[in-house]
């Protein structure tokens, strides 16, 4: 019997996660099951619990994952611009980003309307990543000069929630785009 290594053994890890997160995100966590994780992920079942005791572990580990890509796609698109630009460009980025075709809502958002309990693993993991946007949007517009950034990044912060929930809701409209960026300038234009 041919050993594992540990390079294999990561990667196999990750093809679990990143295929997990695809179905997870299409079709919510507790609507995809175990023998499909496992089918997707190209395993079988006993090898997916090797390397993940619980579902739940999968469905943390699938979150911090997408955490992880979602800051850094954030980042670059962000961190392009000139600093004083930087805070109003998350409006875009958020609109960009609910026009993708494969975009189905927030997966944190949904993670925490599935895991209802706030001391449930995927829902601490969902308010983890809400905290990190907020402490992004705050250094963003303390980098940018703006004299009360947290007001303003709470502020932004809120402008993109509302963007999030209304495009996967009922999908957003040139009018309610054009609102936010409006909203987004002009608080950002305080200095």
């Amino acid at each position: 019997m041919q050993a594992i290594s540990e390079a294999d053994s990561m990667k196999k890890y990750d093809q679990l996660v990143d295929s997990a997160m695809q179905l997870f995100y299409k079709q919510g966590f507790h609507a995809t099951g175990v023998d499909q994780l496992s089918k997707q992920g190209d395993v079988t079942k006993k090898t997916l619990y090797r390397y993940f005791p619980t579902k739940e572990a999968l469905v943390q580990a699938a979150l911090r994952r997408r955490d992880e890509v979602f800051m850094d796609r954030m980042r670059a698109k962000l961190e392009a611009r000139p600093l004083s630009e930087r805070p109003a460009a998350y409006v875009d980025f958020i609109i960009g980003w609910t026009r993708e075709p494969d975009f189905h809502g927030c997966a944190f958002i949904n993670a925490a309307a599935e895991y209802g309990e706030s001391n449930d693993g995927a829902h601490v993991v969902a308010a983890e990543h809400k905290r990190t946007i907020r402490e992004y949007l705050e250094r963003l517009c303390v980098e940018a000069g703006m004299a009360v950034p947290q007001a303003a990044a709470a502020q932004l912060f809120l402008i993109g929630e509302g963007l999030t929930v209304a495009a996967q809701v009922c999908g957003l409209d040139e009018a309610l785009e054009q609102q936010a960026r409006v909203l987004a300038g002009a608080l950002t234009a305080r200095r």
